[in-house]
């Protein structure tokens, strides 16, 4: 399953993955991987990056930053076309062939020329986006910015269902009813790995859904939607469905 080199990853990254980070993508401060930057690129960059609020990690080569990636969730790196050991475009084309969460993370290409056709080749390998220097700290902010809104998880529960719940049951009864949604959707999830005929899956999968949206837990049932409506994309859809699953079980008790 994981390509050479996977990195194991730290209890952090693991309890990280899945989970919407604290404060609003579009104004909180981001943590940001530099990998293999050329001396100027990394002090310019470095410098605009932290005195915007942000935080700025360093990687001299591919492999300390797959090493820093594994240890601390981040919410993107930018990979200099010329870092070492990542073989140009080679080194993201094997990343997103590994498992979540290292497959989902945020990568910018930074390159050095503006080659015919290379961001069409970037985004092709698997890069989020492209940039070329020089590149100024306030532009790359920005595209970092767009990329990280664009992928932030959605909110794991309806708020306005929740309340409703809470009205009709009281909180004990409302516990209970998410305990026993969480065990019957975790049957459902179970039957979507293990069902070989796709109507099945399909079936189990527009359950799941409908068992996560009566506890208010919209997240979750997109993803189950998703299964729902591509059953032959099962082994792409499964992870997505448990790491909302696993979301919406943390939100639920803490809600």
């Amino acid at each position: 399953m994981a390509g050479p080199g996977f990195p194991l990853l730290s209890a952090a990254v693991l309890v990280d993955f899945g989970r919407a980070r604290a404060g609003d993508p579009r104004v909180r401060p981001l943590t940001i991987l530099l990998a293999g930057t050329a001396a100027a690129d990394t002090a310019q960059l470095r410098e605009g990056l932290e005195e915007a609020g942000h935080r700025c990690l360093l990687a001299a080569d591919w492999a300390e930053a797959m090493g820093i990636v594994s240890r601390i969730p981040i919410d993107a790196m930018v990979q200099d076309l010329a870092c070492p050991g990542a073989r140009r475009l080679e080194a993201v084309k094997r990343l997103r062939g590994w498992p979540p969460p290292i497959s989902r993370l945020l990568v910018v290409a930074l390159a050095g020329e503006r080659e015919p056709r290379l961001e069409t080749a970037c985004l092709e390998a698997g890069f989020d986006a492209m940039v070329s220097r020089p590149v100024p700290a306030e532009v790359l902010e920005a595209a970092l910015r767009r990329l990280v809104v664009a992928h932030s998880p959605a909110e794991p529960l309806d708020a306005a269902r929740r309340a409703a719940l809470l009205e009709e049951l009281g909180p004990e009864a409302r516990r209970a009813r998410d305990e026993a949604a969480l065990d019957e959707a975790a049957a459902c999830i179970a039957d979507i790995r293990g069902l070989p005929a796709l109507p099945d899956v399909q079936a189990a999968a527009a359950r799941a859904a409908e068992i996560f949206a009566s506890v208010g837990a919209i997240a979750a049932a997109a993803a189950a939607r998703a299964v729902e409506a591509e059953p032959d994309r099962r082994p792409v859809l499964l992870q997505p469905l448990v790491s909302a699953a696993v979301a919406a079980k943390m939100a639920l008790r803490r809600s």
